[in-house]
């Protein structure tokens, strides 16, 4: 056969068109059934596989839009309900360890703990799903009603856990996560899911069903792929409008400074005075770059209370007022103090030189109806005020990681069970007040008054949290959103032993991952981010999720140190997720729910009229 014939338009659909009225008889089998028990298994860890290289760093994101087929097929056709639940539960647990291994460096029990309780939620997704199936009801309806339930729920759930969102692995389609302006990660989400029931429905049911002289394509297959094709057209071109729309200005110029520090909790780290010099001399490349403020960090200050009201007037060498004979302060305070005056009149000279505010990430003492001892994980905003160097604003972490910056149940009835569960946290993690008071700073910069909120680390990784900082009571409320984030606990150390000794460090899978979530952050909201990250990777992200530029990439096996300077470009527009939420989330919610009552009403219905047979 000639190549003209084979590629032949006509010649093709005349084939399909035979195929229909000719289908084979396997065309019209009524239903998947699979009976081998090695073959639902396989498939289950196969989709832990694919959905796991479809997210950063490995970026396959087409893979996404199959990767939850091999499941989906095995929960659906399995020939045992029990036995593919049970492989349900163990793929999403495969998934889960190998996607989360960075948490045992920081956590062995969380990671131990985490990995299963999230393998819960495939477990409860393949339930419905197969029970929506037995009752003929479209998959590519079904499964993305039951994951964008259950990735919301997750959201919330023991303060909530938002990795691994389908819509995560779409970060690099500009055009197809301009959505998230309207329905947050959980539209995209919707649309990857919504493809992976289309094919699973083709693969599941009949291709063909007989009419009187031939045969037809089912007609749920092709509606499944009507409306995949109509949500793929209207998704990119929303997109295409929305990045082409002209309402960016030039915004702040800001400096970000990016150190590598690994932390350990079984190596001594760098101390509070490396890290703080360090960062003064590695902030130098920022003199002269016309910044209107610059950034460090999360607890990159390198030392508890670094506040200039609290210790600039101190005198180390003052005497007791009962008796003058005798010193204030025992020689270690003396030294404290000294150390602390001594950064804060360095900090003072750095920012003369810069022409500019810093915000650098700190400890500093709980401030409001906490205990003592306890301190906030905290946002500082450090500025010269009439020559002197001042602390002009702070803002604390309201948002805690729950099992590392606090332990539930503190005080109490239940305060046995915190000081149990306080055993299986490092003595490394001290416990954290969290913040009550949320804050919004403002710099006079070199182009005009700028706005800005800081989600610190965890923080930023939920929608709901960025969203309230950025609008309030209907207008938007900051220009930028500027992250600073310590991801040194997910960096890799070789052993002491290694030739290469403790040089031997890399980055893991969390720091891109950790990336990622921000590019959700600046679509939802519509304004840029700016990311400051100890171990890196800071970067700066435009209002329409285009990563413009980086300190480091996750590739570099040796972690670096950098700046940045970051030409932001601010968005007039506020976007109805930032105003309205995630209403969208809550409408699937709902029909998962009334799904979820449909299901169990219709077995129990179907119970009883077996009884009465």
């Amino acid at each position: 056969m000639s190549r003209r014939q084979a590629t032949n338009p006509a010649k093709v659909k005349a084939d399909i068109a035979a195929l229909a009225a000719e289908a084979p008889p396997e065309a019209f089998q009524p239903r998947l059934d699979i009976r081998r028990r090695p073959s639902v298994a396989l498939l289950c860890v196969l989709s832990s596989v694919l959905l796991l290289i479809s997210f950063a760093p490995f970026d396959h994101p087409l893979l996404a839009y199959a990767a939850l087929v091999p499941w989906g097929l095995a929960v659906v056709g399995g020939h045992s309900g029990r036995w593919a639940m049970l492989w349900s539960f163990v793929g999403g647990w495969v998934f889960w360890a190998a996607g989360l291994y960075w948490l045992s460096w920081v956590t062995a029990v969380g990671y131990l703990a985490v990995a299963p309780y999230l393998a819960c939620y495939w477990l409860l997704a393949g339930a419905l799903l197969r029970g929506g199936f037995k009752r003929g009801w479209p998959t590519w309806l079904t499964l993305p009603v039951v994951w964008v339930a259950l990735e919301y729920a997750r959201s919330w759930m023991l303060s909530g856990f938002t990795w691994f969102d389908l819509a995560h692995s779409q970060y690099t389609h500009l055009r197809l996560i301009q959505v998230a302006d309207l329905t947050g990660t959980y539209g995209v989400s919707f649309f990857v899911a919504m493809v992976n029931g289309a094919i699973i429905d083709a693969l599941a049911q009949p291709l063909f069903v007989r009419t009187r002289g031939a045969g037809r394509i089912t007609r749920k297959i092709a509606v499944a792929w009507l409306a995949c094709g109509v949500a793929w057209g209207g998704l990119f071109a929303y997109g295409a409008w929305r990045v082409g729309q002209q309402t960016r200005r030039p915004g702040p110029r800001v400096g970000v400074v990016q150190l590598a520090f690994p932390i350990s909790l079984v190596r001594a780290g760098a101390s509070g005075q490396k890290i703080f010099d360090d960062h003064v001399d590695n902030t130098s490349p920022l003199i002269g770059a016309d910044c209107d403020w610059a950034v460090w960090a999360e607890s990159m200050t390198g030392f508890h209370d670094l506040d200039p009201a609290a210790w600039l007037d101190v005198d180390p060498d003052a005497r007791r007022r009962d008796d003058p004979q005798r010193p204030r302060y025992s020689p270690a305070e003396r030294d404290l103090i000294r150390t602390y005056q001594s950064n804060l009149l360095t900090l003072g000279r750095l920012l003369r030189r810069l022409g500019c505010p810093l915000l650098a990430g700190g400890s500093m003492p709980a401030i409001f109806g906490g205990e003592e001892d306890l301190t906030c994980n905290s946002a500082l905003l450090y500025d010269r005020v009439g020559g002197r160097l001042a602390l002009v604003e702070r803002y604390d972490k309201m948002h805690l990681v729950p099992f590392s910056e606090y332990v539930p149940f503190r005080g109490g009835a239940l305060d046995w069970l915190y000081r149990l569960l306080r055993r299986l946290v490092p003595e490394a993690m001290p416990q954290l007040e969290p913040g009550r008071r949320e804050v919004r700073f403002e710099v006079e910069g070199r182009r005009g008054r700028f706005r800005f909120a800081v989600p610190i680390c965890y923080e930023g990784c939920f929608a709901r949290v960025c969203r309230r900082m950025v609008v309030w009571r209907g207008r938007k409320q900051v220009d930028v959103l500027v992250n600073i984030s310590n991801d040194g606990w997910f960096v890799y150390q070789g052993p002491k032993w290694l030739v290469l000794g403790p040089e031997t460090t890399h980055g893991s899978t969390e720091l891109p991952q950790h990336l990622v979530q921000y590019v959700f952050r600046a679509v939802e909201n519509r304004v840029p981010v700016v990311r400051a990250v100890n171990t890196g990777i800071s970067a700066h992200i435009d209002s329409v999720g285009r990563t413009v530029e980086t300190v480091s990439h996750a590739g570099n096996r040796r972690m670096v140190a950098g700046t940045l300077v970051a030409e932001t470009l601010v968005d007039d527009r506020v976007s109805p997720y930032s105003l309205a939420g995630d209403v969208f989330a809550h409408g699937v919610c709902l029909a998962a729910v009334v799904g979820a009552v449909g299901v169990l009403w219709l077995r129990r219905r179907q119970e009883k009229s077996g009884c009465r047979g």
